[in-house]
């Protein structure tokens, strides 16, 4: 007999895939199915967190081998945190998907039923079912994208490349569990050694590929699939795809248990790293859907980090940064995936509205009286700023908590890499906020001279950017009780009880606040924005004390040049030329001078008969395209030596493989 909850999944999962065959009949209905089936899969992930795992609905699979889907603390906060960006994601689509294209909806369905069915998935089979459907869906929601068609192939195409790459490594990874428990169920090992960290590392790089991270990001692969899919594919993408990968790791690390101390720090390096080049591409990105996919690098990054610390923390002992760290990383997912949603939903808006995604060219044409996308854009921007007291500051505070407890690792060289990334997620932590200040200066708060087009279903557009925008408010206000909530998953992870930081301070009761005072700082979360609060009033009071204000009013400074409309002369890139120059040792900025216009680059007019333009050099791009050449240089050189045109030397290659052939079948069977 099925349950109430494992109905529900049942039900969920045959919603997402219902939304392909509905799609022929009607976009809306498709949406509409797939919107239902995120209710049903929210509701039952929040009743297995509440309360207990719903029970797996097991069969034998045509492999002969046992296959099944159920839910248990891990994968319900995972399925959560999804479901809640594809309810915002499936209302959106309601009003956006107005285009020719007839197949973003069939896309977009069997996208969110394979991120769903690996989610739900009990065993390895189902698992890579679910993953190689999930990306072969992506790449065709990515070609649905509007515009140029051979821009859009090509980045599709990358997608997919890497896409089949992570699958390489997750099927290593699956395959070495299952040759030491001898099941493809998920069980946890008993037995540790080289073997699991074999599996570690695949698992690293297969769910790293998905995730974006670095360096893993060839050609900058995430920010160029995500920015040129439709924003509703983007949204999907940026906050739930790589969630996937997230979740994968997650789940491997929870199967091989306690870590050597350097799983931890190879993980941490990736996320510092990630985090750092993340920053630093998105504090210079001038697109309003290339600066967001930058700014997911970065997130996920943030998320390693955590994760780093806490595997560091569970191999020297330290069971309360162990807690701290793990409970941060879980965080620190669910306030990224949302925010990300409602960033990429309003580059979509932005588009509608303005007709373009270059910011060097909306600069606050976005704006329509009354909207309330207006104001879902700044808290969504102010959170992955980490704007205090929304998600985005707690998850990283929590971060940087983490981190600064670095010096308590007995080894020496875990503390340097410690000390190492909480630099680089420090200077991180500056960079993103200036990409957002950016992002929201020129996509919104910007006093237009001019108005774009009111453009058809804008306004309804707004609404479901709107809702998970409070999302992101309310996962920041309410994160002790959030943060209480998440036991299952911790559970589940760490195979033993792992009490939430939860503690009182400021003289709030407990169970109020995140846990401040030994061993962490004397400030929690809650404790700043209610500084915050309290200088702004001394402000508001000071102000009103002194009268009406006298305004002086200057003219401004334009680099020494002639002043003129700043509506004409200031864009998002001027914005970041300052970043690009003062940071010129870490992007590595060149002039590059034409006679030929401005180009693809934003320029800078120079008196004379030729443009500057200033370039970023991508170091990892330049790594792969070395790493290009010499594979096809090897290549080369192999087929000179095997393929050489003489008809003796291929009878006597062919002879060999025979016999080696026969050798081994020979001792193996």
């Amino acid at each position: 007999m099925i349950g109430t909850g494992t109905g529900a999944l049942l039900a969920s999962l045959g919603l997402f895939f219902a939304g392909i065959p509905l799609s022929l009949r009607s976009r809306k209905l498709s949406y509409l199915a797939c919107l239902l089936g995120s209710l049903a899969l929210l509701g039952t992930s929040l009743e297995v967190l509440a309360f207990h795992p719903v029970a797996p609905v097991s069969w034998i699979g045509p492999l002969g081998t046992p296959e099944g889907i159920g839910l248990d603390g891990l994968s319900a906060f995972f399925a959560l945190v999804a479901s809640l960006v594809w309810i915002a994601t499936s209302l959106f689509s309601l009003a956006y998907d107005t285009g020719t294209s007839r197949l973003l909806a069939p896309t977009y369905s069997l996208t969110l039923g394979a991120i769903a069915l690996l989610f739900l998935a009990n065993d390895a089979i189902l698992f890579l079912v679910g993953w190689e459907l999930m990306t072969v869906a992506s790449y065709g929601m990515i070609l649905q994208a509007p515009g140029r068609p051979g821009r859009t192939f090509s980045a599709a195409f990358i997608f997919l490349a890497f896409g089949e790459g992570s699958t390489l490594a997750i099927f290593l990874a699956l395959a070495g569990l299952w040759s030491v428990s001898g099941t493809f169920r998920f069980v946890p090992l008993v037995s540790t050694g080289l073997v699991t960290s074999g599996i570690f590392l695949a698992a690293l790089v297969g769910f790293g590929l998905k995730m974006g991270v670095a360096p893993f990001h060839m050609s900058e692969w995430l920010p160029i699939a995500h920015s040129s899919a439709p924003s509703n594919a983007s949204a999907v993408l940026s906050a739930t795809l790589t969630l996937a990968g997230t979740y994968g790791l997650f789940r491997i690390l929870s199967l091989l248990g306690p870590s050597p101390s350097w799983w931890g720090a190879v993980v941490l390096t990736m996320g510092a790293t990630s985090a750092l080049l993340g920053a630093l591409f998105a504090a210079v990105s001038e697109h309003s859907k290339g600066l967001p996919a930058y700014s997911t690098i970065e997130n996920n990054g943030l998320v390693l980090v955590a994760l780093g610390v806490a595997l560091m923390a569970r191999s020297e002992g330290l069971p309360v940064l162990f807690a701290f760290a793990l409970y941060a990383a879980f965080y620190q997912a669910l306030a990224h995936a949302v925010a990300k949603a409602a960033l990429f939903l309003h580059a979509g808006y932005i588009d509608r509205t303005t007709g373009t995604f270059d910011l060097n060219a909306i600069r606050g044409r976005a704006k329509e009286p009354g909207s309330p996308a207006f104001p879902a854009f700044l808290v969504a921007g102010t959170s992955l700023a980490a704007g205090p007291p929304l998600a985005g500051f707690v998850s990283e505070w929590m971060i940087l908590e983490a981190l600064f407890q670095s010096y308590r690792f007995p080894d020496p060289l875990l503390r340097l890499v410690g000390l190492l990334a909480g630099a680089a997620v420090a200077l991180a932590a500056g960079l993103i906020a200036a990409a957002m200040v950016k992002f929201l200066g020129f996509g919104m708060l910007w006093n237009p001279r001019r108005s774009a087009p009111a453009r058809m279903g804008a306004r309804a557009l707004a609404s479901p950017i709107l809702g998970i925008s409070a999302v992101v408010a309310g996962i920041g206000i309410s994160a002790p009780w959030i943060l209480a909530g998440l036991g299952g998953p911790a559970i589940v992870f760490a195979r033993a009880s792992v009490p939430p930081p939860i503690g009182g301070a400021l003289s709030i009761p407990a169970g109020w606040s995140i846990v401040s005072g030994a061993p962490f700082g004397i400030i929690s979360p809650p404790g700043l924005p209610l500084a915050l609060l309290f200088g702004a009033l001394v402000g508001i009071g000071y102000l009103w004390l002194r009268g009406r204000p006298r305004w002086r009013r200057s003219p401004p400074w334009m680099a020494g040049n002639p002043v003129q409309v700043p509506d004409e002369s200031y864009s998002a890139f001027a914005f970041s030329t300052g970043l690009r120059l003062m940071l010129r040792g870490m992007f590595r900025t060149r002039e590059a001078r034409t006679t030929h216009g401005p180009t693809t680059w934003a320029t800078l007019q120079m008196p004379g008969s030729y443009d500057v333009e200033l370039e970023v050099f991508d170091a990892f791009k330049a790594f792969y395209d070395a790493l290009e050449r010499g594979g096809l240089g090897l290549s080369a050189a192999l087929k000179s030596a095997l393929m050489p045109g003489r008809l003796g030397q291929y009878v006597a290659y062919i002879l060999v493989a025979t016999l080696i052939v026969i050798l081994y079948v020979a001792i193996v069977f």
